[in-house]
């Protein structure tokens, strides 16, 4: 293992499972010897299977691409990548019996011009197709339209032959020119463990370790194509002495995966150039006013955050009202006033217009509808509420009894259940949901952004939250059953803030792994909170973008600043925070961080030892293509390192530095 403080990542080289993907035979025998000499014999055999992928790789195992799938920019000094959120998928496999740490799985770079001139065509078959019909010890091929194409070598018992496989035929002389060589494979594939505490929560089996293929080929301008393939069956082809003939003139590849870009220095579709775009024009929510000359009331509203939709009140014409999400241009004081009771009683009447503002009632019936349609929280809060007749009460036996049973909780994940458990768990499912809410999760997003003007593409948006939204949509919640709610005033909603405060924050702790604090020196509602909305490609070519915010919070050792960090829509990253945001640092995600050589062709070569430029030599002999000579490129790095560079120092050397993007607020 190699690390890189600077980096705050560990590099490893691989990972060995126990069992690689496969057939296998479990035998037992077993003697027992009675008493008089007899011997009785028991025998078992039993087959069993490892399954590992094989002709596919299914979508959410790829964490990124890079470039990104259509991006355009200058890519001439990197080496494409693939981001894999299995850790072991690149060694499940084997090409090559006995102790070696090959992957059997590689990138393929064709340029336009491999395509263009038919020297690789990208096609859809089955396992049929890679069926020989001629067998020898050293290949398997089958003549297609009068040519001879050679096939991957490996048992395939128990597949069905129309088992849909996506084909790479590939002229045969580029194969071997593209192709990694063995020593070089190892060198192209290692493990990444980061951080994730600053990412959207990935649900990933081995939180933050990521395994990484590398390419070996520069891209040429213009687009090219990545192909992920197999090399499963091709170890006699990869072992054979250079410039041995073949009578076949391609080979046919299983390809798992394939991504295009192009490359052209006018492009911007890299992190940093995406980031200084939104930086530009970075702004608060709220839709720009019209052209000069419109209704000055109208434009208000619209810079607010407002927008019209159609409302027909009670034994009234047809007219029109204002509604604003919780997300605000504008700090927006607390009404300081009773729950509501109904969504009638949220509604705001302006004189003036004679027009309503149907904000908070929208939101007190969507808190109503969303407790409506979880049972688990209804058969929580009416097991809670019981006799009991109000919001206060509710508040005060639930904070109760996480107070008392606060241990329990975390029993619950490690013993089996005992008598009263039930209640625990129905009560950790009640408050799991007041946090989710409050936190906005359930909440669709046309609530949170009602008009497409309002978040444009490529755009970053700032905004102050709007407790009253989120007080109401609470209190819509809690009306499926709680009484009297209306009438006990500002305590009532005082006390369900005060549980709130511990829900909410132990939630968000319990997000990040770390241990949650029972005692939060601060209420959740009273403090302000702030965010911003990102719609960019920077959300989707780069995922895990990283996200840490400076605050005017009051600081705490315990409490973290960002309380919600989540890709709420295609393309559109949410961020909540504790106090009014006063800077965002945006950073390239570290596992996706790229390969390559700067403008000058230096390589990092040790952070204490300068840089070692890799220009002379670095390409294959005679080679015009881009395609890197990896084994030559290791071998200097050995020398101006003085020690032998494995796979993780091998990638540690060749990554770039992450590019990242502060932007202010406020």
């Amino acid at each position: 293992m190699s690390t890189e403080q600077r980096l705050l990542m560990d590099f490893y080289d691989n990972y060995q499972a126990p069992l690689k993907g496969g057939s296998y035979r479990l035998v037992l025998q077993q003697t027992v010897s009675l008493e008089g000499g007899e011997e009785h014999h028991y025998y078992r055999d039993q087959p069993f299977e490892v399954i590992a992928p094989r002709y596919t790789v299914e979508g959410s195992e790829i964490q990124a691409y890079f470039p990104p799938p259509g991006g355009v920019a200058d890519y001439r000094n990197v080496l494409p990548h693939l981001v894999l959120r299995t850790r072991n998928l690149p060694w499940e496999r084997t090409v090559w019996e006995g102790e070696g740490h090959e992957p059997w799985l590689a990138l393929l770079v064709l340029s336009e011009q491999d395509i263009l001139e038919g020297r690789a065509v990208s096609k859809p078959g089955t396992v049929a197709d890679l069926a020989p019909a001629v067998k020898t010890d050293s290949a398997w091929s089958r003549t297609e339209d009068g040519a001879n194409v050679l096939l991957p070598i490996f048992p395939r018992e128990g597949e069905g032959a129309e088992t849909p496989v996506r084909l790479l035929d590939l002229d045969l002389g580029l194969f071997l020119k593209l192709c990694p060589r063995r020593e070089e494979l190892p060198l192209l594939a290692h493990i990444r463990r980061v951080d994730t505490a600053d990412k959207v929560p990935l649900g990933m089996s081995a939180d933050g370790e990521f395994a990484v293929l590398v390419a070996n080929r520069f891209p040429e301008a213009g687009a090219s194509t990545v192909h992920l393939i197999s090399l499963e069956g091709w170890d006699r082809l990869l072992d054979a002495p250079e410039g041995q003939t073949r009578d076949a003139g391609r080979v046919r590849l299983v390809t798992l995966g394939s991504w295009s870009f192009v490359c052209d220095s006018a492009g911007h579709d890299t992190f940093g150039g995406l980031m200084q775009r939104l930086r530009r024009n970075a702004a608060v929510v709220g839709v720009a006013p019209p052209a000069e000359g419109g209704d000055a009331y109208v434009n208000g509203a619209l810079a607010r955050g407002y927008v019209p939709l159609d409302f027909r009140a009670s034994d009234s014409t047809p007219t029109f009202a204002w509604y604003r999400g919780p997300l605000s241009p504008v700090v927006r004081p607390s009404l300081d006033r009773p729950p509501f009771g109904s969504a009638d009683s949220a509604l705001v009447f302006d004189e003036g217009t004679a027009l309503f503002d149907v904000s908070y009632a929208a939101a007190w019936q969507l808190g109503r509808l969303l407790a409506l349609g979880s049972p688990a929280f209804t058969k929580g809060l009416r097991l809670f509420v019981e006799r009991r007749h109000g919001a206060a009460e509710f508040a005060r036996q639930v904070e109760n009894f996480l107070e008392s049973h606060r241990s329990a909780f975390e029993d619950l994940k490690e013993q089996p259940p005992r008598p009263g458990d039930e209640r625990i768990r129905i009560a950790d499912e009640l408050v799991e949901w007041l946090a989710r809410a409050v936190l906005l999760y359930p909440v669709p997003f046309q609530y949170l952004v009602p008009h497409p003007a309002l978040l444009p593409p490529e755009s970053l948006r700032f905004f102050h939250l709007d407790d009253n939204w989120v007080d109401a949509l609470v209190d819509g919640a809690l009306s499926v059953a709680v009484r009297s709610h209306a009438d006990e005033g500002l305590a009532a909603r005082s006390d369900v803030q005060t549980a709130l405060s511990q829900i909410v924050y132990q939630y968000r702790l319990r997000q990040q792994g770390r241990n949650p604090e029972w005692s939060p020196s601060e209420r959740y509602m009273d403090v302000p909170k702030s965010g911003f909305i990102l719609r960019s490609k920077v959300v989707t070519d780069w995922p895990g973008v990283e996200v840490t915010a400076k605050t005017d919070a009051p600081p705490s050792t315990h409490l973290p600043e960002i309380l919600r960090l989540e890709q709420i829509a295609d393309g559109v990253l949410f961020c909540l925070a504790r106090g009014s945001i006063r800077q965002v640092r945006f950073r390239e995600p570290r596992e996706g961080l790229t390969f390559g050589v700067d403008t000058d062709g230096n390589v990092r070569a040790g952070a204490s030892d300068g840089k070692l430029n890799v220009r002379p030599g670095l390409l294959r002999a005679n080679s015009r293509d881009g395609v890197a000579d990896v084994a030559a490129l290791r071998g200097r790095l050995n020398e101006k390192l003085g020690r032998k560079v494995g796979p993780a120092g091998f990638a540690l050397q060749m990554v770039r530095m992450p590019e990242e993007q502060v932007i202010r607020w406020g």
